[in-house]
């Protein structure tokens, strides 16, 4: 019994010394102070020619009374010293530079461009800012601010086609055989060209690999299948164009279109199937266009088209096919 006693007795004093350091703890805390994260407020010129003008209108005889800087600092919300800094700064107004001077050497300063080491790279690592950034080892981002800023430039070159000493001299005539005979001494000017067909032709396929559409919800995707989407079928369009016409008024006489003639053959289908009988005429593409298709187009399709087209007024006049220097066209 008497045991039994000790404890209760030794466990109430245990009990008592954990709520007087509780209650110690808690005291701390409730007279500790929180720490307040000083914010500084960078003022830029305009803010502190503000606070100059203010001060300056309150100063008299280039003194301020006692409390000014106090309500000025409070009606801009900066500190005291930054107010009486400004008026310092200003000479007790004897002069109005309060502006500061960070204006002319802070903040990251610029990456120069080595104009000789620029000139030196070959073209070939010029091609692409990856491969240029890596000869001038520097970053990318460092030659696109300054390709935006146009110190460098973009230049798309095509290669140009070595022209003989004969070439040119003939480049040369046909270029002045365009001229008007009697103005080429004083004010040369062209013909008018109006007696001139330009003819030319293009391959166009007959479809993409792929196609984008724009579809309800509710309808079902397209499906679109060939033999062999790596040699999709194409066909070439022969395109004969003169120059349009107008009268004084300005109304168009002839559009100067002429037509496009797909370069294509009609041929009997030679056998049955799901989708025709034999010998219905199928239009197929000409696979291989060479100098005798032309030449049967020419004279079959585009000069019988010409013939219709033209207007009867120049009828009496020579008319000239243009034409590139493809192997296929009709020499002359």
């Amino acid at each position: 019994m008497k045991s039994i006693h000790s404890l209760l007795i030794f466990f109430l004093f245990c009990l008592a010394s954990f709520h007087s350091v509780k209650d110690e703890n808690a005291n701390e805390e409730s007279f500790q102070i929180p720490s307040a994260t000083r914010k500084v407020k960078h003022l830029n010129n305009a803010e502190r020619r503000a606070i100059y003008n203010v001060l300056q209108h309150k100063s008299i005889n280039g003194s301020l009374k006692k409390g000014v800087t106090k309500i000025v600092a409070s009606q801009f919300s900066v500190s005291i010293r930054t107010v009486q800094r400004i008026w310092r700064q200003s000479g007790k107004g004897a002069h109005d530079d309060v502006s500061h001077k960070k204006t002319r050497n802070c903040g990251r300063k610029r990456i120069e461009i080595n104009m000789d080491q620029f000139c030196g790279i070959p073209l070939h690592r010029r091609t692409t800012l990856e491969s240029l950034a890596c000869s001038l080892n520097m970053a990318k981002s460092t030659l696109f601010r300054r390709l935006k800023s146009r110190e460098l430039r973009r230049h798309s070159n095509a290669i140009k086609p070595f022209l003989t000493e004969e070439y040119k001299r003939s480049r040369l005539q046909f270029c002045l055989s365009m001229l008007e005979g009697d103005s080429i001494h004083h004010d040369p000017i062209f013909r008018g060209m109006y007696n001139i067909i330009h003819i030319d032709e293009k391959w166009f396929q007959l479809t993409k690999k792929s196609e984008h559409y724009y579809l309800l919800p509710e309808e079902e995707d397209p499906i679109r299948t060939c033999k062999s989407k790596n040699f999709i079928g194409k066909v070439m369009f022969l395109v004969a164009i003169a120059r349009p016409r107008f009268d004084e008024q300005g109304n168009e006489t002839f559009s100067g279109k002429i037509g496009v003639f797909p370069l294509v053959t009609r041929e009997p289908a030679k056998r049955n199937s799901v989708n025709r009988v034999v010998g219905t005429l199928e239009t197929k593409p000409i696979a291989s266009v060479k100098r005798d298709v032309i030449r049967s187009f020419l004279i079959e399709k585009v000069i019988p088209t010409i013939k219709e087209k033209w207007p009867r007024e120049d009828s009496r006049y020579p008319i000239f096919i243009q034409q590139d220097n493809a192997r296929t066209h009709i020499p002359r």
